[in-house]
């Protein structure tokens, strides 16, 4: 699965843009109806797999989370690949889902140069490590929102707050993993791809706690 993954992302590569469904609560704020598998490539994180079934790729990190939803994703997701980290676990997956590796501090070099390592404590920002590897002109983040709504935590489950989690805490460490993972882009990305550009990043929540990125625009400037 991985030399086809590899593969897929070499025939798709310089695309003009890749958008990211992730889970935050601003998705249910939005009118997601204009994007459409058959001209937008749309990669999806966790359970985003269920408002896009058909999207190319759908991500997720964590190995507890493919033993919860791995009968969903056999029914619902029609899509090309579902990829995952298998953080948590050592237990191998079955040929179905591409096996990515995770970037530490030993490997760094290995960002943007294998097609099977992602960057990142959490499921958006692996699934952001995975877009700039078809070298897009654009990456689109949807529901990266890093804050609750309306005390709601998530977009796409009706009862989605873990009541033993500290979501502050937790959106705290994955905003500081973004941060890093920009800081180790600025030369990795000139090391690897020395006469590209890298893609420009759009947040398309204005309220969103992820603050790195552009948030000028809206969905339907890239539709």
């Amino acid at each position: 699965m991985n030399q086809n993954f590899h593969q897929y992302i070499q025939h798709h590569k310089f695309i003009n843009t890749i958008f990211i469904i992730g889970g935050g609560p601003s998705i249910k704020t939005l009118d997601l109806s204009g994007l459409d598998t058959s001209k937008h490539l749309i990669i999806c994180c966790n359970q985003a797999f269920e408002l896009f079934p058909n999207a190319q790729i759908t991500h997720h990190s964590d190995y507890s989370w493919w033993e919860k939803y791995q009968s969903s994703l056999e029914i619902q997701f029609k899509g090309h690949f579902i990829t995952g980290c298998g953080l948590g676990n050592t237990r191998a997956y079955p040929e179905m889902v591409t096996h990515m590796q995770f970037i530490h501090h030993a490997n760094q070099d290995q960002l943007f140069r294998s097609s099977n390592h992602v960057y990142g404590n959490n499921c958006g920002l692996q699934a952001l490590s995975i877009a700039h590897l078809f070298q897009p002109k654009n990456i689109v983040l949807i529901g990266f929102d890093f804050k609750s709504l309306h005390g709601k935590t998530h977009g796409y489950a009706q009862s989605n707050t873990h009541p033993n989690l500290d979501y502050a805490h937790l959106w705290a460490l994955f905003l500081k993993s973004f941060k890093a993972f920009e800081q180790l882009k600025t030369t990795q990305w000139q090391t690897v791809y020395p006469t590209r550009h890298p893609p420009q990043i759009w947040n398309l929540n204005p309220d969103s706690a992820l603050a790195l990125y552009n948030k000028t625009k809206a969905l339907e400037d890239f539709l």
